[in-house]
Formats: structure tokens, sequence, C-alpha cells
């Protein structure tokens, strides 16, 4: 249980949750929430609420697990026994290989991978699984923001040259015809919230595609030619994977219809909390009339993903009759008066029998290649079936798995979970006798008690070791659990309006250490309300009193695109400052508030814009005859930013990211303490040989007005054994402890080697696998994924250009740099105690020679 993490904590906690059901009763999940919310601790929650802890839980599950499952591997297939495995995660790298679409001439397989870490769609020689070449990018570009990996979003023109894509961008889902070969592409002319299971249909003049609004999920059919957008079946029911019949005046798919076969706006008397949802079976939808044809009804199971037969006479499916998804086959014969024959006359005739689930099937025109996905060895992987229709695993009817023959044990799950029943009389009158009995354990006996009562059956339960066996009975009105104004005057529900009520989300406290503060820590407690609209964040380092503290109040309103903010904030730091032969205590304070907005043009883009109030002072403690140097400003910001990168273990990996910056004080609040400022970042990852991967950034900033901002280089961020250069803290005034900024990383010098109103920098790092596992003897501490670094770094800072001299000539002739600086070394990252800790060694070089190695111990990740 403790190593479910990822897609297996779904799955496998719903497999553990299902056994505390089936061992301890229904009412046991509740009362496990609240023993583990109640001692805030996991394992004692379990022993409070079964008596057992979670090491010994995880025995039992597993071992009925076995149970259960493991009578079925001999009775079934893996799938590689019955199909050609074409993608093979442990070699090709990734774990979702999905969405796999053959095209019309069986000679290609389009599908969607994450072997290179990013959702791309990669075309495969559909006879050998050979990649013939990635044909999208995705999760990088506003483009292709999101691909659909979990319905089939992918389908191939007839003539087999172009992919038709549905993809996320810009919020919302829209479609894209690709060029195979020269992967230009159009986008068609529409936007839905989800776009789905894109068909191309076989005269290649309309595209069928399943399309979601906030109400509902249609079958919608779009026109080439005439660029109209069609709504096939408007209702309240939800559709899933249409497939073209060959002649193309019909399309197969899935619903939850069951025989509500008309499109038409429903009565105002169907109540759809009655309506079994639970169930996918297959239609048929005529395009010309709309006319809905069932052709399934199977209790307890679902059947999705038609695919028809090039004479148009069979069907390929996939059902989960027997608890395990697998391929199905059915006549479907379309007869001159357009009816379908199914159910009785044409019983379905199972494929396959997998013992893997079997997904997204796609199948050539002429019907003699299909392929599929199937989770295969804790991965996505896609295979290929040959002759699919002529296919037979030489049984009628495939043996249900255990669980699901327990499943049908208990009957099946007809009627909705709000089913209207008639209300006894002794519930219609509240004067009546109707009292509901609550045992706290011993079995009684209600056949004595009045009204309506609940009689609790204990002899399929396990008790927890502090359980109390016995109890008393205590008799409630149920009158005491119905609501009295829920209902307006005319008998229907009040809507109430939404009250924004905060709970918390999470506290936590944090710790670091600042090159020029050395230690700190602060506290963070963040609420917002139910729906993630509102965001109350508080911030709190404590010290003595408020003016010596670090605390902070900000409000985050969220419900629309432009995210707005405002918050108040105070910040104070003590450090030691030289004045002449001896150092002095300074306190620094900034306090002030900020309202700020952030509008996104995209997933990667964004704007952000703010209004900074600020007081800052610096007074000198041991020395109050020092006058304070008090400051005010008004800054308005604008920041254009852009971020799609893909994080490594300790450190950006792949992609890029840049910021462009304008603030500056306009003197609003005082004309001596003008200035502006433009700083820009840019940063571009190159990931290769799997976990290797390249860094590369420029960073550089430009200040001017009476009193422009600062910056410096020189040193590391959170550097723990720091030297300062000329041995002084570079904070001259209470400006400086707003506004200076570093330009770092620049390695092989001291901390602020280089002062200046504008600066460039560039670092390029080679980041790799040092050691994957290190296990130490004496002490048994294990150590994993200790990453090495190779860094070049190069800058300079400067107030005056004129003044500016990157290189000159030494004593003996050689050009060497002056004012540029240049460092280069080697480092190690590791986790240690939570904390990332790195360790580089850099050495400083002009051009001539190397200075003496200098160490770095710090802490974070790395740009």
């Amino acid at each position: 249980i403790q190593q479910l993490g990822g897609y297996f904590a779904y799955r496998g906690g719903e497999a553990v949750f299902y056994y505390i059901e089936k061992k301890y009763g229904k009412e046991k999940i509740g009362e496990l929430i609240n023993k583990i919310k109640s001692t805030g601790n996991v394992d004692e929650g379990f022993k409070a609420a079964i008596g057992i802890d979670l090491k010994e839980l995880n025995e039992r599950w597993k071992k009925d697990i076995k149970k259960t499952f493991w009578p079925d591997i001999a009775k079934r297939n893996d799938p590689d026994e019955f199909a050609k495995r074409l993608t093979d995660h442990r070699e090709d790298g990734g774990f979702y290989n999905t969405s796999p679409a053959i095209s019309p001439q069986g000679d290609k397989i389009a599908f969607i991978s994450n072997r290179d870490y990013y959702f791309d769609v990669y075309i495969m020689n559909a006879t050998d699984g050979k990649i013939i070449k990635k044909l999208v990018k995705g999760n990088r570009t506003n483009n292709f923001e999101e691909l659909n990996i979990l319905t089939p979003g992918l389908s191939w023109s007839p003539d087999g040259t172009r992919i038709a894509l549905s993809a996320k961008s810009g919020g919302y889902d829209v479609i894209y015809l690709i060029d195979v070969d020269t992967e230009d592409y159009e986008v068609l002319p529409v936007q839905l919230d989800a776009i789905e299971s894109v068909m191309w249909s076989p005269d290649g003049k309309n595209i069928a595609f399943i399309g979601q609004t906030p109400r509902q999920s249609d079958i919608y059919l779009f026109n080439l030619d005439e660029k109209n957008l069609t709504n096939l079946t408007s209702d309240l029911f939800t559709d899933a994977s249409p497939a073209w019949a060959p002649d193309g005046k019909k399309l197969y798919f899935s619903s939850d219809r069951t025989d509500e076969l008309t499109t038409k706006v429903m009565p105002d008397s169907f109540k759809f909390y009655n309506h079994d949802y639970h169930q996918l079976d297959l239609y048929s939808i005529d395009i010309s009339s709309k006319k809905i044809d069932r052709i399934t009804d199977l209790p307890l199971s679902d059947e999705t993903s038609p695919v028809v037969d090039a004479a148009g006479e069979e069907i390929l499916y996939i059902s989960d009759a027997n608890g395990i998804n697998n391929i199905y086959k059915r006549k479907v014969l379309i007869s001159d008066k357009d009816t379908v024959k199914t159910l009785t006359e044409f019983p379905a005739i199972p494929v396959t029998n997998s013992l893997n689930g079997l997904y997204q099937i796609s199948v050539s025109a002429d019907g003699k290649k299909l392929v599929f996905s199937s989770l295969y060895q804790s991965a996505f992987n896609i295979f290929l079936l040959t002759n699919p229709f002529e296919l037979s695993p030489g049984i009628s009817q495939l043996e249900p798995t255990i669980y699901i023959q327990n499943l049908k044990n208990k009957g099946s799950r007809k009627g909705g979970l709000f089913e209207e029943k008639e209300i006894s009389e002794t519930q219609k009158d509240s004067t009546k006798s109707n009292d509901v009995q609550f045992y706290t354990g011993s079995f009684v006996d209600s056949s004595a008690a009045p009204g309506d009562s609940i009689k609790v059956d204990f002899h399929n339960y396990v008790f927890g070791d502090n359980s109390k066996i016995g109890g008393d009975t205590i008799n409630v009105k149920d009158s005491l659990f119905t609501p009295t104004d829920n209902l307006d005057e005319n008998g229907n529900f009040k809507v109430n309006r939404y009250k924004i009520t905060f709970s918390p989300d999470l506290i936590y406290a944090n710790a670091g250490y600042s090159s020029l503060y050395g230690l700190l820590g602060t506290t963070v407690i963040s609420f917002s309300d139910i729906l993630g609209n509102h965001k109350l964040i508080g911030v709190t380092s404590l010290q003595v009193d408020l003016k010596n503290s670090d605390y902070g109040l900000a409000y985050q309103y969220l419900p629309g695109r432009i995210n707005f903010g405002v918050e108040g904030f105070h910040t104070a730091r003590f450090i030691f400052l030289s004045r002449g032969n001896r150092s002095n205590l300074f306190r620094y304070r900034n306090y002030g508030a900020i309202i700020s907005a952030s509008y996104p043009l995209s997933k990667f883009n964004r704007f952000d814009a703010g209004l900074s109030w600020l007081n800052v002072s610096q007074e000198n403690l041991d020395s109050p005859s020092e006058p304070t140097d008090k400051v005010n400003y008004l800054i308005p910001t604008l920041s254009f930013v852009h971020d799609n990168v893909l994080w490594g273990y300790t450190s950006p990996a792949d992609g890029s990211r840049y910021r462009f910056d304008f603030m500056g004080n306009p003197g609003i609040l005082g004309k001596k303490n003008t200035f502006y400022s433009f700083l820009g970042d840019y940063r571009n990852y190159f990931l290769f040989w799997g976990d290797y991967s390249f860094a590369f950034r420029l960073s550089g900033a430009y200040s001017g007005g009476l009193t422009p901002q600062r910056f410096f280089i020189g040193g590391i961020e959170n550097w723990i054994n720091r030297n300062f250069a000329n041995t002084n803290i570079p904070l001259e005034s209470a400006a400086d402890f707003a506004f200076l900024t570093p330009g770092l990383p620049l390695r092989g010098f001291d901390y602020a080697q280089q002062i200046g109103t504008r600066y460039g920098l560039m670092n390029m790092e080679l980041r790799f696998p040092l050691i994957r596992y290190l296990v130490t003897g004496a002490l048994p501490i294990l150590f994993s994924n200790i990453l090495g670094t190779a860094f070049i770094d190069m800058g300079s800072a400067w107030t005056k250009n004129e003044q500016l001299q990157l290189f000159n000539k030494n004593e003996n002739g050689k050009i060497v740099t002056k004012d540029l600086l240049m460092g280069t070394g080697f480092g190690a990252r590791v986790y240690l105690l939570y904390f990332l800790v790195r360790f580089d060694v850099a050495w400083a070089y002009n051009l001539h020679h190397f200075s003496q190695p200098k160490f770095y111990i710090s802490l974070g990740a790395d740009f």
C-alpha cells in the first residue's frame, strides 16, 4: 500500500477501500477517514477504525488480491500472446503509448507517447513498429497546449496524407488537420470546452467528433467543404467513440441513453437523477434522419470504441462484460429499409480473451489490421491484430472474473441513486410516533420498537481493540433530521446565494539561508473557499515584537481569467555593517502594500502588473546618533513571462523560460528617488540521453534616473560559506535593502564581486547523473540520485558605459580579461535532511591562467 504512487494511487487505492468495505462494512470507510483526521496520523487512524495498523492491513489486502485475481491468470492471455507488440516502454522510455490510429491503407500508425517526457504525436511503421517521425510536439506551445491521451483524438484522412487531431489551445479544444509529410497544419473554426474521438468520414468531406459544453456532450459533424458545424445528438445524455459506417450514412457510438432514442428536448417530467447513467451501450444514428437504434443492452457492462468492417456487416467493439475490457464482434446487417438487426438474432462473439484491459481500438479501411492500447507490464503499449474480424478465442462466451461474479451476485445496479419511493404515512405525519433507533454496539430486536426503526446486524463486523461491545440504544426522532426550510411555497427546492467560507488548505513551515542575512524561517498558512475563487495566504516569522518580525497577509481573487491580488507586508532584517573600525548592528525595515493583476495569454505566457507602496528604513541600532535613512516609493511594474519547462529531479531539464520586467519610481511620493529599470532573463534547456541536460542562460538589466537601482554579480544564491568581495556587505542605503538585485550565479568569485547600475551575465551548464545509489558503511545512510554539473559563468556589472573595458593587455602583452569575469568548475547536487544541497568548486579564468579554487556550499535548486 505504501508504494501505491502515481497512477496506482487511483486504482490501487480503490482496491484497498473495496477490501475494507468487503471485510469490515461500508460504514468503516467514513469512520476510517474521520479517525485519520482526528488522530492526525494514518497508522493510528487505521488502528482506531479497524483494529490493525497499515502494515497488517497491507498483508491481508495483498493476500485477498491474490485470492481474487490469481485464479484468472491461467485462464486468460497476455496481449503479446495474441497480438504483435509494437511499442515497448522498457526500451523506448515513457509510460504512455496511447490513442493509436492506423491509416486507412494499414501501413502507418499515429499515436501519442511521452517517451521524450512530453506528450507528442508520433508516426510509426505498422509492420515493425519503427518510428518514422515525430509529427507534433505537445505541451510546449500555445497551439498544442495539451493532447487528449485518455480519449482517442487522432484520425487519418481517407487518402492517408493528413491527420485530424484534437488538442487544447488557449483554453478551448480545437481540431488540427496536419499534413504528415510537410507537418503544415490547418485549424478548423471550431472551439469547444472539450473535443474527443475525432473521426474522418470515408469520403473525406466530414469530421465527426464528441464535443463537450458545460451542459452536455454530443456528437458533432463538421463539413470541411461548407465549414459548418452540426450537432447530431443535442440531448442530456453522454455520447462517446463515434465510428463511421463504410458508406458514410451512419455513425456508431457509445452512450448512456438506455432506451431514450430521441434527440429532442426531454420533457419536464423526465427526471435525470432517476436515469441509470452507469451503463454504456452501443447505438447507431442515421446522419440524414437522426434516427437512433440501440445495438447492445448488457447489464453491468460498458460497450465502447466500435469499429466497422469494410462491408459494413460487422462491428468490433470493447466490452467489459466479463470484468476485463476485451474485443467482441457482432453482426450489424444494414438492409434496404435502413433497419438494424442485432441482439437475439446476432449474439456477441468474443475476439480476445485478454488478461489485461484493451483500449482505443482502430481498424484499417479493409479491416485487415487492428491496433489497440493496453496497460501491460506497468505501462500503456500498442499492439497489432491481423485479420481481427476472423479471429476467435474458440469459446462462445468469456468466463467472468471472480470479481465480476461477486458483483453480479450482489445484484444489478439498476435504479438511480435518488430513485423516488412512496413516503409512508408515518413519515408524512410528523405527529405520529416514528423514532429512529441508533445502536451503539449491542444487537437489539427492533420488532417491538415504535415506528420504522433501523436494525443493525453486527455479525459481519470486525471491531477494533478499543471498540465498546454493548451499550445503550438511543431513540431519536427522525424529524430532527428532516430539513424544514429547504422548500419554497410551491414545493420547489430553494436556491440560496453562495456564501464564501474559508477553510485551511495547508499550513507549513520552511527554513532557508540567505547569503546576506543568514538563517531564515517562516510559517505559511493558506485558506480558500470551496470553489477556489478566493484565497487568503498568511506568512509570519514573529521575533520579540511586530517591529522586528516578518509577517504578511495576501488576498487573491481568482474566479475569472484575470487573477487579482492585494497584500500587506512587513519585513525586518538585522545585519552588521562596518562603520570605521567597528561593526554596527543595523535594522532594515520594509513595509507597505501591493496591488497586482495577472493576465494569462495561454498556459505558457502571461502578463503581470502591479503597484507597490513601499516604506523602507535603515537604522543603526548601535549608534542612535546616526540619522535613520527613510525612503518612500510608489512603484508600478509590468512583466511578460513565458514558461514551458519540464522539471527534472533538481532543476529544469527541458524547454524554455524567460521574463522581461519594467519597473520604476515616477516620483509621486518624492522626486529625489526617481528611477526606472529594465530587466531580462532568458533560459533554454535541452534534454538528451534520457536524463542529461544542457542549460543556457542570458540575463541582464539596465537602470537609470536620479537614484538608479543597483545590481551585483559574483557568487551563488544562498551561499553558506560565503566570502564578500572587499569583506563588505554591499548595502549602502535603505534603497539598497529594497532594490539591490543579484545577478547570479557567477562562480569562481566572491559574493558581490562587481556592483553597478547595469549588468550582463551568461551561464552554460551541463547537468548529468553522477551517482545513482550510494549506501554508506558505518552509518547506513542511503543517497540516491546525486546529480553532477559542469559549468561556465561569465558576466560584468558596471555603471558608466565609457568606463567599461572587458579586456586589456597584461604586463607581458597578452590579452586578458579586465571587467569581464569568467569562471568554470563542477559540482554535485544531493538532498540532505529535506534540503537540496549544492557543492561546487570553481576557478576564475582570465584567458591566461586559472585562479586558486573556490568552494561553494549552498541551498536550493539551480536556475
